[in-house]
């Protein structure tokens, strides 16, 4: 692929194996799947592992669910979340639809990365910049978002609203110049690779996560759809999630 690439280890085992080391630092990368194929377990994952592994401080961001839902879930795992932060490694943030504008949520994330200087961030979920999109339908934002509110039928705002802000909300990450995981639900039977339909054009990357029935089994498997700079399989790959999280088995396939 051309040259040394510098890379940031996920910390999961097989994963980096596949990816040559790791994900190319810097790189966005997008995570779909469908809900329970354990996508926000791989985001805190990548957050546990860089604070403990490798000395990197990460940012959780989440739209979904309260702080004491990740610190709960991040517990059946061994993680503890709280300890992370008491000792300067990791930022839990959260913010709600009903309570907070989409400016003021990207206003908050610049100020943290430019205090907190995080290596890491995983953005929980972009998906629900959906549920922005009626909020976001005002003048003030539709000009940030360079849209000029008579230019939108009204049948068509809510859409273009959405997708703008999402391609506006990857650029800005990219601008960060962090590793970071932007996790994405994918609806069942999409001929997209997320539920915006654009941000798998704006990532460097995407990992589509599965949870498949085979012989009355459910199967956990990823496939490494893209990933700039790096040679990889785009084979179907099984995954285990056990009590230490999320593991790859790079020496097998499903079918």
């Amino acid at each position: 692929m051309g040259g040394f690439v510098e890379r940031t280890r996920t910390g999961m085992e097989g994963l980096d194996e596949l990816l040559n080391g790791g994900i190319p630092k810097n790189a966005v990368v997008l995570i779909s799947g469908g809900a329970g194929s354990g996508k926000t377990v791989m985001g805190l994952q990548f957050l546990v592992k860089g604070a403990t592994q490798y000395g990197e401080k990460g940012v959780f961001v989440t739209f979904e669910e309260t702080r004491d839902d990740i610190l709960g879930q991040a517990a059946q795992f061994g993680w503890d979340l709280a300890k992370l932060e008491n000792e300067g490694t990791l930022k839990i943030v959260t913010f709600s639809p009903s309570k907070h504008h989409l400016s003021f949520v990207n206003f908050q994330l610049d100020e943290m990365i430019n205090t907190f200087k995080p290596s890491r961030l995983v953005y929980d979920s972009i998906s629900t910049i959906g549920v922005y999109a009626e909020i976001l339908a005002d003048v003030e934002t539709l000009a940030s978002l360079g849209i000029k509110k008579e230019d939108l039928a009204t049948e068509l705002r809510s859409d273009a609203i959405t997708r703008r802000a999402v391609m506006d909300i990857m650029s800005k990450l990219k601008g960060y110049r962090l590793t970071s995981l932007v996790i994405s639900e994918l609806p069942k039977q999409s001929n997209f690779l997320s539920r915006d339909t654009v941000s798998e054009f704006a990532a460097d990357g995407i990992i589509v996560l599965h949870c498949l029935e085979r012989k009355e089994k459910k199967i956990r498997a990823l496939e490494v759809l893209k990933m700039r700079r790096t040679q990889h399989s785009m084979d179907l790959i099984p995954m285990l999630m056990g009590e230490n999280g999320i593991e790859v088995l790079t020496k097998e396939k499903v079918y």
